[in-house]
């Protein structure tokens, strides 16, 4: 609910800034108009000293005349060939019973009648298609471009200008205008008549204003262009970022942003300004469809987005291949198809902010104003309403719309982030105490392995091994009498020799094979003062059941071992001796066990067999397993590399806690 008040809250404020910025009431029409062709200011006081004012009203108009001051001199002025109001085109203006268009050329005169002029009168010069040269009072004051009476022979020219005025009374102001590359002809913004200090100030402020619209403009362009290459999952950065450049572009170029471009940059060709401003415009009503599209998805047709383009794409062929006058003579066209997605826009965000969806409400807000804005610029461009460029204002306050919502989206998920951190910081922790209580569970499991594998040592130990050597001491003793019975008869004394003997060696030997697997289950030497298991009993035990030879080298910190971690160790010294014996076909085998450094013990087994590339080592990949696992249990590491030299080696370390607690062998 609070989230809901806020976006209605930016949206008011969105609006309100809109219509508050400077310039956003129109323009300045202060003054009485001009009839025709003369502005009486002779009872209006001092307002040339006080405030600017517009010349507007009926100017006298020459149609395809180039008169100069001189011409006006003498006894018998030419005729006015009709009287038309400024600012305005001439397009449309009956002369000779018919209508003219917008090529051609023309002469304005006006006369301003008055009591008193001020010694630091300027004017103020806005948009006048195409080129122009004013004179006032016989003096030529100010020249943009170059007149002329074709499009070859014209040099067209915009730019804001002010041109200071000679002194005397009555002002006379003769203009020629020349147009022969733009849809509308004649003065199109109104002249400005006041003190030069006033007059200099607003321009300096709308300057001001535009470059600051245009900076915001251009950096949120910039800053979501970079989202995007951060992220590419979000196309809508891509295409807000576009259209923010677009835009850019269009206010540098045009009358909107009063020609910064050329301000900024002198040199520049008039014919490629005009074809970035048009094409500019022309292309950022695709791309704001994409941009809305890309944000919600299910609420703006694909297909009227394709439509779009392709009718974006039509227009700019035409803007590069047609010259410049026929070209804007088609912009009325796309006037009406933007107006049209206009409007279709608002509908499509009303419907999006109604079913709340993420950010349409502060979207909407600023699109209310930028619509408003866009409509009025493009009727002002037709010379179909009186008011003044906006689409800077317009753009500014939606740039500040998908700002705050972009704000939203950043917030909602850094909400999610910080929620999503403290579910997995609590699941961290759950999954540590698994993770503990899993270890506690595989080393109560080894160790009850362990302590079953020495209750099985003592039982063989104690119980079978004894009666097996109870069992040949009788026999040997059975023997012995046998042997004495028996001597009557040598042939019958030697084969129960013979059988004796077989029965003894058989004995012997599942004697000693009942004694190797008991050490071979619990290989810990029988005395409780020491948890070591004998390294040199296994390397010689299975030295010599292999006949490999086998080499140990120990380096122990203490006399008495008391870490029962040991026999992890003595686990995998085995389980990697029995690989080296089994697969490696190797010659000799080296086993070192160091635990003289504090609180670390190392194991190490080499081999100069054939190496871990050889396919009889693809077997026994449990054991490695089971030996990584010992390793894990004793919070160690295991190893297993080539071995200097050749064949391989089995290295595992791991802490030795119990070290730690008593001093080390001196």
């Amino acid at each position: 609910m609070m989230r809901r008040c806020l976006e209605w809250a930016v949206m008011i404020a969105l609006m309100a800034v809109g219509l508050s910025l400077p310039g956003c009431g129109g323009g300045n029409m202060a003054g009485l108009p001009a009839r025709q062709g003369v502005v009486d200011l002779s009872g209006a006081g001092g307002i040339l000293a006080s405030d600017a004012m517009a010349l507007h009203g009926e100017w006298a108009f020459y149609w395809m005349q180039r008169l100069d001051p001189a011409d006006f001199s003498g006894p018998r002025p030419p005729p006015v060939s009709a009287y038309v109001r400024l600012p305005g085109a001439w397009n449309g203006t009956v002369v000779d019973g018919r209508k003219i268009g917008g090529a051609g050329y023309a002469t304005y005169r006006l006369r301003i009648l008055a009591r008193a002029t001020p010694a630091d009168l300027a004017l103020r010069i806005g948009t006048i298609a195409s080129a122009y040269r004013l004179w006032v009072n016989g003096a030529l004051v100010l020249e943009n471009g170059s007149l002329g009476t074709s499009a070859a022979s014209e040099t067209p020219a915009q730019s804001s200008r002010l041109a200071a005025l000679p002194s005397g009374r009555p002002l006379e102001l003769v203009l020629q205008v020349s147009n022969y590359h733009y849809r509308e002809g004649g003065v199109l913004s109104a002249i400005e008549l006041g003190p030069r200090d006033r007059l200099e100030s607003a321009r300096l402020g709308k300057w001001a204003l535009v470059s600051f619209c245009i900076g915001a403009i251009a950096v949120m362009g910039l800053y979501h262009l970079a989202l995007y290459a951060l992220r590419r999952r979000n196309a809508a950065t891509l295409y807000f970022g576009l259209y923010c450049l677009l835009w850019t572009g269009y206010l540098l170029t045009s009358d909107s942003g009063d020609w910064l471009a050329g301000l900024l940059m002198h040199r520049i060709p008039e014919h490629l300004l005009n074809r970035v401003d048009l094409l500019s415009f022309v292309l950022s009503v695709p791309v704001l469809h994409a941009f809305f599209r890309a944000l919600y998805p299910d609420g703006f047709s694909r297909r009227l987005g394709q439509a779009a383009w392709a009718l974006a794409a039509l227009f700019t062929v035409l803007g590069v291949s047609l010259p410049t006058l026929a070209f804007t003579s088609l912009i009325p066209a796309y006037y009406l198809f933007s107006a049209a997605m206009i409007l279709y826009f608002l509908a499509r965000l009303i419907a999006a902010t109604h079913g709340r969806r993420e950010g349409a409400l502060s979207i909407l807000a600023g699109f209310i104003v930028l619509g408003a804005t866009g409509i009025n610029d493009m009727l002002f461009d037709m010379q179909l309403i009186r008011s003044v460029f906006l689409m800077h204002v317009g753009l500014l306050v939606f740039v500040l719309s998908q700002a705050f919502a972009l704000s939203l989206r950043f917030t909602k998920a850094f909400t999610a982030e910080e929620r999503l951190s403290a579910e997995l910081a609590d699941k961290n922790l759950s999954l540590a105490a698994e993770r503990d209580e899993s270890n506690r569970l595989a080393r109560e499991v080894v160790n009850v392995s362990e302590d079953e594998r020495r209750r099985l040592s003592h039982e063989l130990h104690d119980g079978l091994c004894q009666q097996l050597t109870g069992t040949r001491l009788h026999f040997s003793v059975l023997r012995r009498k046998l042997a004495g019975t028996a001597e009557q008869d040598p042939e019958q004394a030697r084969q129960l020799d013979q059988e004796w003997g077989r029965l003894a060696s058989m004995l012997e030997d599942m004697v000693d094979q009942a004694y190797d697997l008991s050490h071979g289950l619990w290989p810990v030497d029988h005395d409780g003062r020491d948890a070591s298991p004998s390294l040199a009993e296994l390397a010689h035990r299975l030295s010599v059941s292999s006949g490999i030879a086998i080499d140990l080298v120990e380096k122990r910190g203490c006399d008495a071992c008391l870490n029962a971690d040991a026999t992890q160790m003595y686990r995998i010294a085995q389980e990697a001796i029995t690989n080296a014996v089994r697969h490696a076909k190797a010659r000799r085998i080296t086993v070192s066990f160091d635990c003289a450094d504090r609180g670390t013990m190392t194991l190490s087994v080499a081999d100069d067999g054939t190496g871990r590339a050889e396919p009889a080592l693809s077997t026994g990949g449990l054991g490695m397993r089971i030996m990584a696992h010992r390793a894990r249990i004793m919070g160690g590491r295991l190893e297993i590399a080539d071995a200097p030299g050749g064949g391989t080696l089995v290295r595992c370390t791991a802490p030795c806690k119990a070290m730690t607690a008593q001093e080390p062998r001196p």
